[in-house]
């Protein structure tokens, strides 16, 4: 058990965000690897596994491990989209990136530059990015947007209980996996991996509650040597239900006679309001693809995309060399308030 002890003026200093997509993605590695939690994750493994890498493999072995996790939750801290995260791990500072690979020790038989990244070698940790990058791309990418509402629903409700009953009912509302004992947030099952011991202090540093669709059962506590604000990983998905509508599969194809809602069209034009819809249906797709599913030709597709993200509906990332076009909140909002493209209305 973990007994988290907070003073009076440590409970001012709660809040509860969303980490974002490196961070899920880092999560998504560790269950990938399990075999627990079966009703909620299978479907979303079997689709996974096969499409990792190999250096997307021996990251995950390493980030991510049965035992524990390399924390870089503190080190890079909330960042809204994948690129601003591997941004943030690049240029952290190497002794800070140091301290916190040093508790894995890789095996040099099985991956010599998870030594070098072990060492903050600036090389190794970009190939450990570009690896982050591939893993995002098969294990989050497709499924961000309806994760992203998921994790922003549940901020939104925690936000709502803490406004009516204050920090207490805010920590109350976390059980069973942690119980309220004031001035202590116990927290059954466990295992403290890096910790001197079973009970930690915040001695004034802020407590970020952080809801993950991907960790599980147990919140997990990370408090890096140098880090100023500690963080607790908490299970924001529990119900098959809700997981069956994180995983489901899009539409396989859409093209230009697709239907598409009229209003949509009106705003935007049909052409464009296509674009928008498969982008909605392929989360992370290049230019080339959207030209293929859209019906139209890569240079149209190109100018669509690029006035769609103008307007603040489309988000572009780079990853090597193809651009990929995701949807921002604006967009999920215009297509439906669930993430989900509106067919046939």
């Amino acid at each position: 058990m973990l007994r988290v002890h907070f003073a009076v003026e440590d409970l001012a200093r709660v809040r509860v965000a969303v980490l974002g997509p490196l961070a899920e993605t880092q999560l998504s590695l560790r269950m990938v690897q399990r075999r627990d939690r079966a009703a909620l994750f299978d479907g979303w493994r079997a689709r996974t596994r096969p499409r990792i890498s190999a250096d997307g493999r021996e990251t995950a072995r390493y980030l991510s491990p049965s035992g524990g996790l390399v924390d870089l939750f503190t080190p890079v801290g909330a960042a809204a989209c994948m690129e601003e995260g591997v941004e943030r791990l690049i240029s952290a500072p190497r002794r800070l990136l140091r301290a916190e690979f040093a508790v894995r020790r890789p095996d040099p038989r099985r991956a010599r530059w998870l030594v070098d990244v072990r060492n903050a070698e600036p090389e190794a940790v970009r190939r450990l990015t570009a690896a982050l990058r591939d893993c995002h791309r098969v294990a989050v990418a497709p499924y961000w947007g309806r994760i992203d509402q998921h994790l922003e629903g549940e901020v939104a409700r925690r936000g709502r209980i803490m406004l009516q009953g204050g920090v207490g009912a805010l920590l109350d509302s976390l059980r069973p996996m942690a119980v309220w004992r004031p001035p202590v947030l116990e927290v059954p099952g466990y295992r403290p991996l890096f910790l001197p011991g079973s009970d930690f202090h915040l001695t004034g540093r802020p407590l970020i509650l952080a809801p993950s669709v991907f960790c599980g059962p147990v919140p997990q506590l990370f408090a890096g040597r140098r880090a100023d604000t500690v963080v607790m990983v908490y299970p924001a998905l529990n119900n098959p239900v809700d997981a069956a509508a994180l995983w489901a599969c899009r539409a396989g194809t859409r093209r230009v006679d697709a239907p598409v809602p009229p209003a949509l069209a009106a705003l935007l034009g049909r052409t464009r309001a296509v674009v928008l819809c498969v982008i909605a249906d392929h989360p992370a797709c290049s230019t080339t693809e959207l030209a293929q599913w859209a019906g139209i030709s890569p240079a149209s597709a190109s100018e669509h995309a690029t006035r769609l993200r103008s307007a603040g509906l489309t988000t572009l990332t780079r990853e090597r060399k193809a651009a990929l076009h995701t949807l921002t909140h604006l967009g999920l909002t215009l297509l439906g308030t669930d993430g989900s493209v509106p067919h046939g209305a």
